[in-house]
């Protein structure tokens, strides 16, 4: 069901309530200056190399990816551009309007409120990847190509984002990215939620109600009679 066009209102509710999730988590991690996710440690290296704001890396990565996907068979979803650039904005208003201007970077704080903020992002974090996947309106385009490679190639979904995630932290590594003992755990922890959680939180999304099958039965069995 990737990137179908569902009328069930869940779907967008858990694509949007996503992805802002998922930027939250990430703006948070990054403040907490105790590592992200392999992509995202990338992703604040090339920031900081090229002068770009994070959310404005976010999404000219996501455009490679979204390429990369289609390149495989997999056009992007009709919510795809709310997958990543919705992140891109939410990201960059937490780091420039809250963190910056407002001047409250937990980085300045104790270490054990860093850690409360990390855990809690990557809380939100997966979260957020694990909505917009089950959506099917159109995941993180990052998210997408480790779901096309788990499709293509009868691999696990876990082993595909290890495999993912393994290449991009020696990338981000080489070019001094925002990684940490947090990427470590996000590295054996995101493939462990995103194959246990996503099957059932997309159940739960695309489920019908439990009065709607009842009511098409009541009204079958009346056309029959």
């Amino acid at each position: 069901m990737p990137g179908a066009a569902h009328r069930n209102p869940r779907s967008w509710l858990a694509l949007t309530l996503g992805a802002f999730s998922l930027g939250t988590g990430l703006a948070w991690m990054l403040a907490a200056e105790w590592g992200v996710a392999p992509l995202d440690a990338f992703i604040a290296g090339t920031s900081e190399l090229t002068g770009l704001t994070v959310g404005t890396v976010i999404i000219l990565i996501s455009l490679f990816f979204v390429a990369a996907a289609w390149l495989l068979q997999s056009r992007p979803g009709i919510g795809t551009p709310i997958a990543f650039v919705g992140v891109g904005v939410v990201v960059d208003v937490w780091n420039i309007v809250i963190f910056d201007v407002g001047n409250l970077s937990p980085g300045d704080w104790s270490i054990a409120v860093r850690v409360a903020t990390w855990v809690v992002g990557f809380a939100l974090f997966a979260s957020g990847v694990v909505a917009t996947l089950a959506s099917d309106l159109g995941a993180n385009p990052y998210d997408q190509i480790v779901r096309v490679v788990h499709e293509k190639f009868g691999i696990s979904l876990a082993l595909s984002r290890l495999a993912f995630d393994g290449v991009i932290l020696v990338a981000a590594f080489l070019i001094g990215g925002a990684w940490g003992l947090g990427t470590v755990a996000i590295l054996i922890l995101m493939p462990i939620a995103m194959g246990a959680l996503t099957p059932r939180f997309r159940a739960w999304v695309h489920a019908l109600h439990d009065d709607e099958p009842k009511s098409q039965t009541m009204v079958e069995g009346s056309v029959d009679k």
